[in-house]
């Protein structure tokens, strides 16, 4: 029997990471959500440029005089500045997320597993009616397979 994953939240722990995530909601707030064709009408900052663009706001403050009167090197300074306060705590949580994911995927595949061990049991013993409210997606998976695949072998843990 798989069983990848053993875990149940307490409605304190449940707590914790709600009023966390409501937080960070309130929080991050104004915040723009983009779209693909939003992220596509913009230019993107190659990966590694940081350097670069540090370098162009020195010069840029240097020569002033050679610029647009209404460019402001210090707005351009307050982007990058939020861009490295922001992404060491983006990739916390694309960590985070990435965990949220993993467990999901685990109980997810483990109940499927142990409901694929149930259907072939009940299957074998002749039980009428094992597979009268499959959904579509349920008869596609039963059919492209041809056959009941096998959980994986597994310890609990």
């Amino acid at each position: 029997m798989q069983n990848e994953i053993d875990k149940k939240f307490t409605d304190a722990e449940l707590k914790v990471i709600d009023d966390a995530l409501t937080g960070l909601e309130t929080t991050l707030a104004d915040l723009p959500v983009l779209s693909a064709e939003d992220k596509a009408s913009h230019v993107k900052a190659p990966d590694n440029s940081r350097g670069w663009l540090e370098g162009m706001v020195t010069r840029a403050q240097q020569n002033l005089d050679k610029l647009p009167r209404n460019f402001d090197p210090a707005l351009m300074q307050k982007d990058l500045d939020f861009s490295a306060d922001v992404a060491p705590r983006l990739l916390r949580a694309q960590r985070i997320v990435d965990r949220l994911t993993g467990g999901t995927f685990l109980a997810d595949s483990d109940a499927f597993a142990a409901a694929l061990e149930i259907r072939r049991h009940l299957k074998d013993a002749g039980v009428a009616g094992v597979d009268d409210n499959l959904n579509d997606g349920l008869q596609r998976f039963f059919n492209r397979t041809g056959s009941t695949p096998k959980p994986a072998a597994s310890t609990p843990k």
